[in-house]
């Protein structure tokens, strides 16, 4: 494996490849790798003649200092991790070589999306991700792009603005890795303490009792989205460490919140949670 720290140093690498005509994977991730983001490599390393893996924590992103400055790094880890999986390019670029000073600050904001959920909650937090993504996109040239569904409303915003600015990468949804208990994998989850880890256990527990009180209710024609949100809001907050933030039903291609579930339609629960401070975030769809 070959890490790399320059914007120059990786578009010469990849140069040569793309003249062989290899197929370029890109997984761009914070680092602190988990199963879940192994899991983005893996599927790139099937796809893929070439895996790129981004490890960058973008400050672009962090609406909250000191969320950005908790972040868990572990480069050594991280690296010792892409050469087991057989990773042929680390980019490891600093804030400078992604940011440099003397260039004017450039704004990036897909308003239809980011509206509600997280976009909502974290101000200017979608636009740091659309900026940095961009700019992977444009300096990696990958044929396909690999995103984690735990972000679901980060993969709807990347995958419309690759489409909108014409990127010619395939921008590719991989299902959420959990743990045995069900909670959704994230390099956060090592920030929580062991009651904590219980408490958080309770998301996925109530985002999938909303899944069947669904099922429970098939004779009816539609369900109030308010009613399964309290039941999935009341779960979570049985856990004395649990606040939510937001418990939302959208539509899964728009995001707008929706008011009822008809039969036979689709939707996606999406929700924050701070455990014992430490923020996390998870969806599942839902079938009526």
């Amino acid at each position: 494996m070959k890490s790399i720290q320059t914007i120059a140093e990786m578009r010469e690498a990849l140069e040569s490849k793309r003249a062989e005509g290899a197929k370029v994977g890109l997984v761009p991730t914070m680092g602190f790798l988990h199963e879940g983001h192994l899991s983005l490599i893996r599927q790139s390393q099937q796809e893929c003649d070439v895996t790129v893996v981004s490890i960058f924590v973008n400050p672009t992103q962090f609406n909250d200092p000191s969320d950005y400055e908790n972040y868990p790094v572990d480069l050594e880890k991280d690296l010792n991790a892409l050469e087991k999986e057989g990773v042929q390019f680390a980019f490891l670029p600093h804030a400078k070589e992604m940011y440099p000073a003397n260039r004017l600050k450039v704004q990036m904001t897909i308003p239809e999306l980011t509206g509600n959920l997280c976009g909502l909650h974290r101000p200017g937090h979608f636009d740091g991700v659309l900026l940095v993504v961009s700019k992977f996109f444009n300096i990696v040239q990958p044929h396909r792009a690999y995103f984690g569904l735990k972000d679901y409303q980060q993969f709807l915003v990347i995958r419309t603005m690759a489409r909108a600015l014409d990127f010619s990468v395939e921008v590719v949804g991989c299902e959420t890795v959990r743990e045995p208990d069900g909670l959704a994998m994230s390099s956060r989850n090592a920030r929580l303490s062991e009651k904590a880890r219980e408490h958080a256990a309770l998301i996925p527990r109530a985002l999938n009792l909303v899944q069947k009180t669904l099922q429970d209710r098939k004779a009816q024609y539609s369900v109030k989205c308010a009613e399964l949100c309290e039941i999935a809001w009341d779960v979570i907050e049985s856990g004395t460490q649990n606040r939510v933030e937001y418990m939302e039903i959208v539509d899964p291609d728009t995001l707008q919140k929706l008011d009822e579930i008809q039969k036979d339609r689709t939707a996606r629960i999406a929700t924050a949670v701070f455990c014992d401070g430490v923020r996390l975030i998870d969806n599942r769809p839902l079938q009526f």
